[in-house]
């Protein structure tokens, strides 16, 4: 087996397909970095759906366990994200807590519709602020007009709008905004690999910004 010595550095890039195949030899680096990448919305989902601090220790405990032993269970998308996977997995876990505890109590049809609800508040909100800080720190030092021209193009502004804000020709809104896509994705790629998937579905969209980024 090689060494990771001197990839450590690296490591922090692996998208998440990388990092479970190395998690399954048991490459305790790659266990923390994952863990790192996704213990809070881990968190914040579970607690929201079961809304007891027990339940939820053990549950995620639990699943922690079962990603160390053998992380194969987890699927990834080919972006090689494992969010969404993972996040269905979870809920089918609580919906099994759920089973256990309260079957005389609640109507799982209910909860499930509940548990759809919560799925999408609240990836989309940890979504839009993690996805909002990253984008800011890929454009921060590009020049006014790159990072201008991204923004008013992804709050749905038409390229005459924008150029005309600009002062720029339409034909240099479509290639600066073209400049500032791949800028974008390229950082992800080097840095978030686990956020792409989440801004070519933003960007496709155009449902996670909000006006206020505008200034940004």
């Amino acid at each position: 087996m090689k060494s990771d010595a001197g990839k450590g550095d690296h490591m922090v890039k692996k998208t998440d397909y990388s990092l479970l195949r190395l998690i399954s030899e048991k490459n305790q680096k790659a266990f923390a970095l994952f863990y790192d990448r996704y213990i809070k919305l881990i968190y914040k989902f579970v607690y929201q759906a079961l809304n007891d601090q027990e339940q939820t220790d053990d549950l995620i405990q639990e699943f922690w366990m079962k990603v160390w032993e053998d992380p194969s269970f987890l699927r990834c998308n080919e972006q090689e994200s494992v969010q969404s996977y993972m996040l269905q997995n979870l809920r089918f876990r609580v919906l099994d807590v759920y089973r256990e505890t309260l079957r005389n109590m609640i109507s799982l049809d209910q909860l499930e519709e509940n548990m759809a609800l919560n799925y999408h508040d609240i990836t989309e909100e940890l979504d839009e602020k993690e996805l909002l800080s990253v984008i800011r720190e890929a454009l921060n030092k590009q020049p006014y007009v790159v990072r201008k021209t991204f923004w008013l193009r992804i709050n749905d502004w038409s390229v005459e709008e924008t150029a005309k804000v600009l002062s720029v020709s339409k034909k240099t809104v479509y290639n600066k905004y073209s400049e500032s896509l791949s800028i974008v994705r390229s950082h992800l790629k080097n840095n978030h690999p686990e956020l792409i998937e989440d801004f070519n579905s933003a960007v496709t969209g155009k449902k996670i910004f909000s006006l206020r980024t505008l200034f940004f």
